[in-house]
């Protein structure tokens, strides 16, 4: 009898756990899910290996001039978001020149780097 109490107790902690974690991914959902970290997948991309965001601490890795791109802290453009995604993924030309490396990302993650980029302006 002892033994079906402990797996009823034990069920019931499990079930717990399934439910909390159910409600918790709904309300993450429901409220636009969870929010992506633009400094993370700044690196995740590899976007450092060209750019710099000096103003949050990151350097670019390359060592050769020809191949580092600007600064990007605090980021500021008179484009729209479909302008800058264009031009990230290869897809456009600024200034007569396609971005080295397309990105390979989501909008989502796109945004989400542009928006962490563009707060860094009042760290500079």
């Amino acid at each position: 009898m002892s033994r079906l109490v402990s797996i009823l107790i034990l069920l019931s902690i499990a079930l717990f756990f399934v439910l909390g974690t159910a409600e918790s991914t709904t309300q993450a959902a429901e409220s636009g899910g969870p929010k992506l970290d633009g400094k993370a997948l700044f690196t995740t991309h590899a976007c450092n290996m060209c750019h710099s965001a000096a103003a949050a601490g990151i350097e670019a890795k390359t060592k050769a001039e020809k191949l580092k791109g600007p600064d990007l802290s605090g980021y500021e453009t008179k484009h729209s978001f479909a302008e800058i995604a264009a031009f990230a993924k290869g897809e456009q030309e600024r200034d007569g020149k396609k971005h080295k490396k397309p990105f390979k990302g989501s909008d989502e993650e796109l945004q989400a780097i542009i928006d962490w980029l563009g707060s860094l302006e009042a760290q500079k």
